[in-house]
């Protein structure tokens, strides 16, 4: 399995709203700076966001991004979904159950590690992550 650049850079973003508490919104610049993702890139990632319901905005001179909830409430799976779509690994041949022969066993291989990453993406939230990113470092090491 291959994670896209687009998911890294929203996880290192969520990371990074996550490590600044939520008390106040931080702007997209701050954001791509520390996270190492280009900001017009990440404008368009905290727009998919915040439609999954994980990133609040708000525009003008107080404006910038927030987690719309608890980092203990965000799981990668949310943020995966948010802006790949639900995730499918096996091909759509090998979800159909058929009779016994090769095409169903090498679809059940595929199913297998498709919930095995399903089950490590769901069991993993933001805030643990946070926690391990940012673990007795004043300044967030996004090399994860």
């Amino acid at each position: 399995m291959r994670i896209s650049q687009k998911v890294e850079y929203a996880v290192r973003a969520m990371v990074d709203l996550a490590a600044q508490g939520g008390e106040h919104s931080v702007r997209s610049g701050a954001i791509a700076r520390r996270a190492g993702v280009p900001e017009k890139y990440l404008e368009a990632i905290l727009v998919e966001l915040g439609r999954a319901g994980l990133v609040s905005s708000r525009r003008g001179p107080e404006g910038g991004h927030r987690l719309a909830r608890a980092p203990s409430g965000i799981h990668l799976l949310d943020i995966y979904a948010a802006v790949e779509g639900p995730l499918a690994l096996a091909p759509p041949r090998a979800r159909r159950a058929g009779p016994p022969g090769l095409d169903r066993v090498v679809g059940d291989v595929w199913r297998e590690i498709e919930d095995s990453v399903r089950t490590v993406l769901d069991g993993t939230t933001l805030d643990e992550l946070a926690k391990k990113a940012h673990a007795g470092r004043d300044v967030p090491d996004f090399n994860i």
